[in-house]
């Protein structure tokens, strides 16, 4: 998955999982943002960012569950990434969970208050 031969760097792994989420190479984009996570010189925010986007993917190929553990991982490392509460309340209403839904939305709100 290396561009001609080159090293990629976190920001490259970005770039190359969004184009291939827009493109719906959902496994392509997969890999790219676990290189994003795993990659040691990343923290906090950008690794909740790549967990809610590796999410999108899994959505996308209709394994809900895996796609809400993704969001909630997201959550518990940027308790204020709203995009991701979204996410986890759409999961959760797609699952039938729409008390808990609505409780989720009501947290993203209060995130942008």
């Amino acid at each position: 998955m290396d561009l001609f031969g080159k090293k990629k760097s976190a920001k490259d792994w970005f770039e190359k999982g969004n184009e291939l989420f827009e493109n719906e190479q959902f496994f392509d984009a997969i890999e790219c943002f676990d290189r994003v996570i795993l990659n040691k010189k990343i923290h906090g925010k950008n690794i909740a960012i790549a967990l809610n986007n590796k999410g999108k993917c899994i959505e996308k190929l209709d394994d809900f569950k895996t796609a809400l553990k993704c969001y909630e991982f997201a959550i518990q490392m940027d308790s204020g990434l709203s995009d991701a509460y979204m996410r986890k309340a759409g999961i959760l209403k797609k699952m039938g969970q729409h008390k808990e839904a609505e409780k989720v939305i009501l947290k993203s709100k209060s995130l942008k208050e």
